[in-house]
């Protein structure tokens, strides 16, 4: 592996990365700086130059694409010179860091000028878009708005493949899973349904979407999903998905797709005028390591371990997001097979 092993990975068992993603590493953490200093940077409350320096600090303090890894702290964005230029997805790999630039996990650097989220179902288990067909429509679609970076889940997070993954490749995954809110919310969004499928996923992403911008498109292949997020604002949550049948393919993504629908309604009811506000509390909540989250001024408090919000003496219900295993501590992941 290039640079030092951290402390808390030697002995995990952890296969390391290939020695010659030194230089390549090291390309990324310069081509990543680089690119935030010309971002539409979105945190009008924090000055963009010491954000970008504390930041840049601490990833040049990174020795290797390992220790990226096990910090979970940056999401890889693919560029749009990469993204356009495919003729069939690529797969996340750490052979190909030349592809990607790294954003920080902290309101502010992703944004919906210069960044899109990719939001499309999966045609296989094995490759999302094995043809290219969705893949060509995006490119359609996109190439001739302005913007410079994307994220797809098959490109930007280790994909399990047969095995693939290695254990420190899944740990990033898993934690870096519960931060996806965040990049529906700040990205512009793009989107592909041939046909409605109640799939939970694309439900959440479509109400990520619809709840926290100020303005959204309505298309046909979006519009059920819009008119199940308005059942759920007027009713409940868990009703809506139970009778439209929605599901996960992996099932125990149910219960964290449910607790961050039931969250978006709370807070959806609790500043229904104020999208700014809702994206900056989210933004705080989807944290990795946050478990809580107060605001004294707003008499406003989130438990994600008990699933509950309490705003002006009323407490507010939901499924809890922190208890699950994707924030276990790092050594009860190491068990199994590398």
């Amino acid at each position: 592996m290039a640079g030092s092993v951290p402390a808390c990975q030697r002995g995990t068992g952890f296969r390391s990365a290939p020695t010659g993603n030194s230089s390549a590493f090291s390309s990324l953490v310069d081509r990543s700086i680089q690119a935030w200093a010309t971002l539409n940077y979105a945190n009008l409350e924090v000055d963009k130059a010491s954000a970008t320096e504390r930041h840049a600090e601490k990833l040049r303090s990174l020795n290797s694409i390992d220790d990226l890894l096990l910090g979970r702290e940056y999401w890889f964005f693919q560029s749009r010179e990469s993204f356009l230029r495919q003729e069939r997805l690529m797969k996340w790999s750490s052979s190909h860091l030349d592809q990607y630039v790294l954003f920080p996990i902290d309101y502010g650097f992703v944004n919906n000028k210069d960044c899109f989220f990719v939001s499309h179902y999966w045609r296989t288990s094995d490759h999302p878009d094995p043809d290219g067909v969705d893949l060509r429509m995006f490119i359609q679609d996109l190439k001739d708005a302005e913007w410079s970076y994307i994220w797809v889940d098959w490109t930007c997070m280790p994909q399990y493949d047969d095995g693939a993954r290695t254990r420190l490749e899944e740990y990033y995954f898993r934690r870096m899973l519960t931060c996806i809110p965040m990049l529906v919310r700040d990205c512009a969004m793009a989107w592909r349904y041939p046909s409605f499928e109640p799939r939970a996923w694309i439900l959440y992403e479509v109400a990520e979407y619809v709840l926290n911008h100020r303005e959204y498109v309505k298309t046909p292949d979006n519009s059920l999903f819009i008119q199940h997020i308005v059942e759920m604002l007027a009713y409940n949550v868990r009703q809506v998905l139970d009778i439209h049948k929605y599901r996960c393919t992996n099932k125990s993504d149910m219960l964290l797709v449910t607790g961050w629908l039931e969250i978006l309604k709370i807070v959806y009811g609790i500043f229904p005028d104020d999208v700014q506000t809702r994206q900056e509390v989210l933004d705080q909540i989807n944290q990795p390591y946050t478990g809580t989250y107060a605001n004294p001024s707003m008499d406003l408090k989130i438990d994600k371990v008990k699933g509950e919000v309490h705003h002006r003496g009323k407490v507010y219900s939901f499924t809890p997001v922190f208890h699950l295993a994707v924030h276990t501590s790092l050594p009860l992941l190491q068990n199994g097979a590398t």
